[in-house]
Parts: structure tokens; C-alpha cells; sequence
């Protein structure tokens, strides 16, 4: 079994480019995949273990959409094909509350590295909060007759269902 660490903080990101380069370039030294993401756009950490997990599965099958993990782990969490749907995902230039997962054996070897990069370490910025049920039903689609059917408590599961729905789009 593939090690997963995920980190959660704030981070002011002045170039976003700049900044994705520096965790590639903590994943090259490690071997590991590092993927950053936007906290408030995930439905807590079981959603981001379970789109970590399902594109390690893809690329270990060969059933990958993308050529790189890290984007696979994008595109299972927007559950979508597109790519460029899935980078909706990422952060952003300014102060982020960012999700950053960190895949691979050596994972725990680039944990320190990693939260080096970040303003302020808080893994709760990666759970579930009401606060995103809005963003999430706007990413997701996810109808206030759907809420009102299952519940607002049951939100993270919706949005965890639109991200297994990508299984059926392949």
C-alpha cells in the first residue's frame, strides 16, 4: 500500500506557477507525488483520500486519463474528464487554505519539507465545514432539492459521489 500524508495551511501564493514548481521539485527529491489543492473546494479529507487513492489505482491498472498523478488526483476530485475542470481544484494566487497531499514511500521523508512551504500549518482547514457547502454545491452541481432530499450533513457525500462518478466516464 502506497503511503498518503496529508497536510492542511494557509499559504500566500504570490506565483502560483512558482509555487507548484517548488512541490515538484520536494516530489523529484523524494519520489513521491505532491498535489496541492484548495481546501475549501473539497468535501474533508476522506473526499481528497479517496481521489488520492482512485488515481493511484488508475495508474497502477493503466486506466489513467492523465499522464501525470497529480492531475489525476485533480481530475478524481472534480469528477471530470477535463482537465481543465479539474485544475478548478488547485490554488490560487493570494492567501490560500490549502490540502496538500503527499503520495508515495517517502512521503513521510518530505512531510517537513512541505509544510516548510506553507504561512500556517492547520490540518482542520482540510475537514468538512459548513462554510463550504455552498462552493461545493456550486462545483458539484449538487441541487438545494438533492440537500433537501438527503440533508445538509450528507453534502460531502455528494461530492464525493460526483468524484466516483469519473470511474463511469472513462
Amino acid at each position: 500500500m502506497t503511503v498518503l500524508i496529508i497536510v492542511g495551511g494557509r499559504v500566500e501564493i504570490k506565483d502560483v506557477r512558482a509555487f507548484i514548481a517548488r512541490l515538484a521539485a520536494i516530489g523529484k527529491e523524494y519520489n513521491v507525488t505532491v498535489q496541492a489543492v484548495n481546501a475549501d473546494l473539497i468535501a474533508g479529507r476522506e473526499h481528497l483520500e479517496y481521489a488520492v487513492n482512485k488515481a493511484m489505482e488508475a495508474f497502477q491498472n493503466k486506466t489513467n486519463l492523465a499522464r501525470d498523478p497529480g492531475m489525476e488526483i485533480m481530475l478524481y476530485l472534480r469528477g471530470k474528464r477535463q482537465i481543465e475542470k479539474a485544475l478548478e481544484m488547485g490554488v490560487h494566487p493570494g492567501m490560500n487554505n490549502a490540502a496538500i497531499a503527499i503520495v508515495g514511500d517517502g512521503a513521510e521523508d518530505a512531510r517537513d519539507k512541505v509544510l516548510s512551504l506553507l504561512d500556517e500549518v492547520d490540518d482542520k482547514v482540510v475537514d468538512y465545514d459548513h462554510k463550504k457547502d455552498e462552493a461545493l454545491m456550486r462545483l458539484y452541481d449538487i441541487t438545494s432539492a438533492e440537500v433537501e432530499i438527503v440533508g445538509r450533513e450528507r453534502i460531502p457525500l455528494l461530492a464525493r459521489e460526483r468524484s466516483a462518478l469519473l470511474e463511469f466516464e472513462k
